[in-house]
């Protein structure tokens, strides 16, 4: 069996497909870009090989942009937490409102590409046109970005959640988000998407873990119920959720262990249930070609800044 085969990119089809990794014989989603011998990708959009022939030049990418931002507005919200909203282009706001956005962020002052620091989006205010991240101060790069007044944003980026394809196109189904930690802030777009859809959404929240009032606010705002409840002692508890309102989809924002454990207790309900998680490998150059945020899925090495992987395969490698 051809390995990759229907493998999904988030980039296909999108203004940043061909990528280097068509001109490679990289390609996450054509065969024949790598070097196979027989198409098999059941792609229906814009054919990649074909637009790499006709293009034949490595040079007409189309490279996400970088953008010169002023930081609007810096908030602790708890010790060594932070939330920055940034001024960015009219032209980024609906980009970065998809689930899964996220951003190469580093200070203004810093030309080495080695700064760029993945952030995923918590919210964006398309009115105000304001980026909202938070910002955990851990090192050398984040010390640099709330240090600064100015900050160069690249992107948009879109791999930050495995099953973004399922959350989509879910419609008028009833879906429950699960969240812990830090990952909790990436629930805001898909939240927005799944009432966006007219699904129903509930959210179960880790009380033994942070928990971001900012991110409460939000959810509160959009009109969703909020369950603060210990994910270990109330598994029964969601589990007959699950069943009693024949639970569709399930988001579990949180890290792999928490991730892994949602798995299990929603596979003991039904493994027909869709799961998505939160991706929380680690994220370098976001185009797939420096290899940090690769991993090794049943023998095949997956980029998984833009690659698609079905949420329950991944927990194979743990």
């Amino acid at each position: 069996m051809n390995k990759g085969k229907n493998r999904a990119c988030i980039d296909c089809g999108s203004q940043y497909c061909p990528c280097h990794l068509a001109y490679s014989g990289d390609c996450i989603k054509c065969s024949l870009l790598r070097g196979e011998k027989t198409c098999d990708c059941l792609w229906q959009g814009i054919c990649v090989y074909n637009e790499v022939q006709h293009n034949k030049k490595e040079s007409l990418i189309n490279e996400r942009k970088e953008y010169l931002c002023e930081i609007n507005n810096k908030e602790e919200l708890k010790d060594g937490i932070y939330l920055l909203e940034i001024n960015i282009p009219k032209n980024l706001t609906e980009e970065l409102s998809k689930v899964g956005a996220y951003i190469l962020l580093k200070d203004k002052g810093k030309e080495n590409l080695a700064y760029n620091t993945p952030i995923s989006v918590m919210d964006v205010d398309k009115e105000n046109k304001l980026l909202k991240v938070v910002i955990k101060k851990a090192g050398i790069k984040t010390k640099a970005l709330l240090d600064s007044k100015e900050v160069i944003v690249k992107g948009p980026y879109f791999n930050g959640i495995f099953g973004v394809e399922k959350i989509n196109n879910i419609k008028s189904s009833n879906c429950l988000v699960v969240l812990s930690g830090l990952s909790q802030v990436n629930s805001i777009n898909v939240i927005k998407k799944l009432l966006k859809n007219k699904n129903t959404v509930e959210v179960f929240y880790n009380k033994n873990s942070t928990i971001l009032d900012v991110v409460i606010e939000t959810l509160n705002n959009m009109g969703v119920n909020i369950h603060i409840i210990d994910i270990e002692e109330d598994k029964n508890f969601i589990q007959d959720y699950i069943k009693r309102n024949n639970v569709s989809l399930i988001y579990s924002g949180g890290n792999n262990n928490f991730n892994k454990k949602i798995k299990g207790l929603v596979d003991d309900v039904s493994k027909e249930i869709t799961l998505a998680i939160s991706n929380n490998n680690l994220i370098c150059c976001g185009e797939g070609i420096c290899g940090a945020c690769t991993i090794n899925l049943n023998g095949e090495k997956i980029k998984t800044c833009k690659t698609q992987i079905n949420s329950k395969d991944f927990f194979q490698i743990m």
